[in-house]
């Protein structure tokens, strides 16, 4: 790094995660201001970095292979939540759940084994009273518990929650979820919000009825809408249709995101990171936030179900997941969910799954493992940090039609904490020489005397799955989930009266932390 100096106007700051001697790529200069600008986010919740289980999944997230609550597990997710002082917020439902049945007599806590295969989604998965005893596996966390809603009768669903709440200890429950992806089922017919509506009314009633702990504000979840179709079930039709009446019993509304079927070249991988490709996906969520933000319902909108993958590639096929380039896209995808006010999103989690951020247990998708996917994590809970007075905005990088490059500023009670630069311009050792780009910050002369630069890469570039590091750590099994320093690459950053320059190479992401 080349000291700077109050002698001179500009210092160009070599960082960088790899080795010297890149190719440069081009220079972007980006415009930053001090204090917060008018179109500033929300306050982010401390409790942004949620994490979602698929139902069959569940148990096996929860304790080890010795029946033993699964510290790997609780570590990865402490890891997180630790660095911005929120409250762990995990969802447990999915399709699994809505399709499954309760068995109150069965000692297995499933009749499907989650280490075996992938789970049966619409039918075969059976619970039993055994299985709730996962909830008492994390402690200090909270709970977006979900029960079936996709059958007519409800006998089940309401010994499924009774069972359930009985292990979610007092003030553990988040919401109560009902149901999963209605626009899915046989009885939902698009623009029919009403009969949703009157459904979902119907069975938070007998709910509240059941379990009297129901019955205090703001204790469900609605919606739940599933991913490709965010206009089947709106928040603007379901409470314009009747939700508004009961609107002092939920607390958010829940949609699901997926980037869809993965890709299985460089090149579609390429495609399916790039910024934009986020943000017109993202188009059809937005009137739902806004919406509900013009409300006076104190509703929240979050992404309750997300995942980079799902069900594979389109036409079949081996899909590139989990690697350095789904982990950054990951971190693109969350900073620019804070700048439209996505008050959370909960990364959905299943053992035999690519999308996943761990496997918990060891299974015939292979060993106990850390996958790429999760160091996006602690990436994001980093640029949010603790004290709940976070505010986004992204930066202007300039034209960039690729969609590859992206800057995004943190500022706390207003003024400029931390700026996060990525690049999702993907490398590999087969493309020759690592490109990079500069990037010409101007306007953090002045904040402070100097900084502090975490990087998120990897030196194989693009498809790696392992050798990442955040901030120069790692999280392994064989640590199990706790953050060991494998690379001292943090680098200082002098701003002391002058404006720098930062290098951001091919496939890989910088934090300035002030």
């Amino acid at each position: 790094m080349i000291p700077s100096s109050n002698t001179v106007a500009a210092a160009i700051v070599l960082l960088s995660v790899v080795s010297q001697g890149s190719c440069q790529q081009s220079t972007r200069t980006v415009d930053i201001q001090a204090t917060a600008p008018s179109d500033i986010s929300q306050k982010i919740d401390p409790s942004f970095p949620g994490f979602a289980f698929e139902e069959s999944s569940f148990y096996a997230y929860s304790f080890d292979a010795q029946g033993k609550p699964n510290s790997f597990s609780q570590n990865l997710v402490n890891s997180v939540l630790s660095r911005t002082g929120g409250t762990p917020l995990l969802r447990v439902g999915g399709t699994s759940a809505d399709y499954g049945l309760f068995n109150s007599s069965q000692k297995d806590p499933t009749n499907f084994p989650p280490t075996k295969s992938s789970p049966p989604l619409t039918d075969g998965v059976t619970i039993g009273p055994s299985f709730f005893n996962a909830f008492e596996n994390w402690p200090g966390a909270k709970f977006e518990f979900m029960v079936p809603f996709q059958n007519t009768s409800y006998s089940h669903t309401l010994e499924w929650a009774k069972t359930g709440m009985r292990h979610i200890s007092n003030g553990s429950l988040y919401t109560l979820e009902i149901g999963n992806e209605p626009n899915f089922y046989g009885w939902f017919k698009s623009g029919h919000a009403a009969e949703y509506v009157k459904r979902y009314t119907n069975l938070m009633n007998e709910l509240k009825q059941s379990i009297p702990i129901l019955n205090g504000p703001k204790m469900f979840q609605a919606l739940d809408t599933a991913s490709g179709d965010a206009t089947a079930l709106t928040a603007k039709d379901a409470f314009e249709n009747g939700l508004n009446k009961i609107a002092s019993s939920i607390k958010q509304v829940g949609f699901h995101y997926y980037q869809g079927h993965g890709p299985k070249t460089l090149s579609e991988l390429q495609d399916w990171v790039r910024h934009n490709t986020s943000v017109n996906k993202m188009k059809d969520y937005i009137p739902n936030i806004e919406y509900l933000k013009k409300t006076d319902n104190d509703v929240g909108f979050a992404l309750t179900e997300v995942g980079y993958n799902v069900g594979g590639a389109k036409g079949g096929g081996k899909t590139l997941d989990s690697n350095l380039a789904t982990a950054l896209w990951a971190v693109d995808f969350q900073l620019y969910c804070m700048t439209v006010n996505v008050k959370r999103v909960n990364w959905q989690q299943i053992l035999m799954s690519t999308l996943n951020m761990w496997r918990a247990v060891d299974s015939n998708a292979g060993p106990a493992t850390v996958t790429a996917n999760f160091y996006s994590q602690p990436f994001i809970a980093d640029f949010i940090s603790k004290g709940g007075n976070t505010q986004v905005a992204k930066l202007d990088v300039g034209d960039d039609s690729n969609g590859t490059l992206t800057a995004y500023a943190a500022y706390e009670s207003g003024k400029l904490a931390r700026v996060a630069l990525v690049n999702l311009d993907l490398w590999t050792p087969q493309n020759g020489t690592r490109t990079y780009v500069d990037f010409a910050l101007k306007g953090l002369s002045g904040t402070s005397k100097q900084a502090k630069v975490h990087y998120l890469g990897a030196p194989n570039g693009a498809l790696a799955k392992d050798g990442l590091t955040y901030a120069g750590f790692q999280w392994t099994k064989e640590s199990n989930g706790i953050d060991q320093l494998a690379r001292n690459d943090s680098s200082v950053l002098g701003l002391d009266g002058t404006d720098v320059t930062v290098r951001v190479n091919a496939t890989s992401a910088l934090m300035i932390l002030l």
